[in-house]
């Protein structure tokens, strides 16, 4: 699974005052962040040297344990195929460490880790030297970021159980003259694999959480800035003066509404914004026309003075930047608004000496459409410059 093919960002839910992110169930680290990718495949590295070298140290130094060589090779053997599966899979840039994958690498360190136990059959001295109850734990820890929590549980409790199985058959064998109970010996064998294993648990759920909350916020401030962006854009350049306007009509109302009283020093004020106000709306009034703009005007429907005002001021803002482009063959602008039965889109086409040169001059008004409609769209043919556009609401 890519990242472009993971779920949905879910709205966070607030729980006394505190944000509580819950993330898609399934879904792991990495499948969120995949450049997160690089560190977890270090981190993976170095776990696989330090249990191999961690378990070729234990072997050397508990030779007079060892009662089959051919079986603690084979540990090793098993040991080393189980990790390198495991990190063959983190640099594969298909699909990466599969659940199939990971459960066949884990595999066989479990089978590394029993005949590992199995090598020191009847000769065993203490469990605790038993390199197989590390390196399984030390697998889990690896997959943390890989794999999701709930499978980490699974393969914990699968370890933490081969280890209580392989240290109460070598208590019957091999320390059946030890005084110390059996509780004991299965809690010293148990303690490695799943203190490891919660631990990955832990991390796994910690990373996700951390990485899920980031997006949130990372979208969350993506719509800020477009909100932001769009207002500004409505005020300065689609509403013009108008939109100037409110920076000083809104605290004026608010403060006139929080004394609940009108000074005579009020009441000039508010004369003065009206006047202004009204002068403002009377000269948007006057280059209201999209006609007065597109040298040629094309709307059969009768599209153009149903459209919402922002969408007009838009297109109407897009056109002139047109008309005042250098590089613009005169008499070239047509504007065409269509509405067909259940959608409506409109055309401004356009000619230019220099079209790449046309192109750059309107482009901040291209993104501007693009930020006013929902779809936009701009092509360039020969000479010609088509920027397409859907309608999507009405005034």
């Amino acid at each position: 699974m890519s990242a472009s093919d993971a779920r949905p960002l879910e709205v966070p839910r607030h729980l006394g005052g505190a944000r509580v992110v819950r993330p898609p169930r399934g879904l792991t680290a990495l499948e969120l962040d995949p450049l997160a990718s690089i560190s977890a495949r270090g981190f993976l590295v170095v776990v696989a040297v330090v249990a191999i070298i961690c378990a070729v140290c234990l072997t050397i130094v508990t030779v007079p344990q060892i009662a089959s060589w051919p079986l603690a090779i084979a540990a090793l053997v098993a040991l080393v195929a189980g990790f390198a599966l495991f990190v063959r899979s983190a640099y594969r840039f298909d699909l990466g460490v599969t659940s199939d994958r990971f459960a066949t690498a884990y595999a066989l360190i479990a089978v590394a880790t029993v005949l590992n136990s199995l090598s020191c059959f009847g000769t065993n001295l203490v469990v605790r030297d038993d390199w197989g109850l590390i390196t399984i734990g030390l697998a889990l820890m690896a997959a943390a970021p890989f794999r999701t929590s709930a499978e980490l549980g699974t393969y914990t409790t699968i370890a933490a159980v081969l280890a209580g199985v392989l240290a109460t058959l070598h208590d019957f064998t091999s320390f059946s003259a030890s005084p110390i109970p059996l509780p004991i010996v299965v809690l010293v064998a148990v303690a490695p694999p799943l203190a490891l294993g919660l631990g990955s648990m832990a991390y796994a759920r910690r990373l996700l959480h951390g990485i899920y909350a980031e997006r949130l916020e990372q979208a969350e401030s993506r719509e800020r800035d477009f909100e932001a962006l769009r207002s500004a854009y409505i005020d300065h350049d689609v509403l013009g003066s108008i939109g100037s306007l409110r920076e000083e009509i809104v605290p004026f109302l608010a403060r006139v509404r929080q004394a609940g009283a009108l000074t005579v020093d009020d009441r000039v004020r508010a004369a003065e914004l009206a006047h202004t106000l009204q002068h403002a709306v009377a000269r948007g009034q006057q280059s209201d026309s999209l006609g007065d703009h597109a040298d040629v005007l094309i709307d059969e429907s009768g599209l153009s003075p149903r459209l919402h005002e922002d969408d007009r001021a838009t297109v109407r803002a897009l056109v002139s930047a047109l008309a005042t482009s250098p590089h613009i063959v005169p008499g070239s602008i047509i504007l065409e608004l269509i509405e067909g039965d259940d959608d409506r889109f409109g055309m401004v086409r356009s000619a230019g000496d220099d079209v790449r040169a046309l192109r750059s001059d309107v482009l901040p008004f291209i993104r501007m459409t693009r930020l006013m409609f929902r779809t936009a769209t701009e092509q360039v043919h020969g000479d010609e410059l088509l920027i397409q556009f859907d309608i999507n609401r009405l005034a």
